[in-house]
């Protein structure tokens, strides 16, 4: 992410924005490969999730990359296209111009394909599994993606160079973690080469008995542009300050960076 002026903030790389959030949206269609019934049941936790994060939780999100910092809050209980607020860019309140630029990127950005890791593509549901080991609380699973029903090019192609892990609690069967790295160099366009991609989510239990959340994301790409200048992008997404919509919640600007 980087500044272009006074509270302006653009994305660099690989813009995760509300990405937390857009991992789970969706639906999961059963598709090429059938996953262990254990995974089947972390993936329905996290669509399920999803559905209650988005309809029924109040939350506030920051995004991170190597140049700047936004955090953003989110009430479902206003109406459409007001439910997410700009709260701060790089530690200040931004101006009103701002603030409607980077919510316009925001909404433009959750509603686009291919520009993420969407879990809501079905491309999890698609992929193969081995179970790789046990401990006494979790069971982890090499994962090597495949392509979703409603996966665009960008995403597959992306896919097709990635291979990880994904942990499940061994007492309900929810999701804990996922862990995707390229096992290959790759060129996603013309003249970019990446030689090193990660991602990372985790996921958490909301209340006692609440919906099963990413909380926390991260991707990092590395490599060349042209074959002689570098780069070098890393962005975090991180979720707090949950609360239901019928509780009452922090308001945003009482939080600090």
């Amino acid at each position: 992410m980087t500044r272009t002026g006074r509270g302006h903030v653009r994305a660099s790389g690989v813009w995760p924005g509300l990405a937390a959030v857009l991992l789970f949206l969706g639906a999961i269609p059963l598709a090429w490969a059938v996953p262990p019934p254990p995974v089947q049941s972390a993936l329905a936790a996290l669509k399920q999730g999803g559905s209650e994060l988005a309809s029924g939780w109040r939350y506030q999100e920051t995004i991170t990359g190597s140049k700047g910092k936004a955090r953003l809050a989110y009430d479902p209980s206003r109406r459409a296209g007001e439910r997410w607020t700009v709260v701060k860019v790089n530690g200040k309140a931004p101006d009103e111009a701002a603030r409607k630029r980077l919510k316009a990127r925001v909404d433009k950005r959750s509603q686009s394909a291919g520009k993420r890791l969407g879990i809501g593509s079905g491309w999890l549901a698609s992929s193969d599994y081995k179970l790789l080991r046990k401990t006494p609380t979790t069971l982890v699973y090499q994962l090597r993606p495949k392509v979703g029903a409603n996966s665009d090019k960008a995403t597959a192609k992306l896919l097709s160079h990635l291979a990880g892990e994904l942990t499940i609690a061994r007492d309900d069967h929810r999701p804990l973690s996922l862990r995707l790295d390229n096992f290959e160099s790759f060129s996603p366009k013309f003249g970019v080469k990446i030689n090193a991609f990660g991602f990372r989510a985790k996921f958490k239990r909301l209340a006692h008995s609440g919906p099963v959340v990413v909380v926390r994301t991260s991707n990092f790409a590395r490599g060349k542009v042209f074959w002689f200048k570098g780069f070098n992008d890393e962005t975090r997404v991180e979720l707090f300050d949950f609360a239901p919509v019928a509780a009452s919640a922090p308001a945003p600007q009482s939080a600090d960076d």
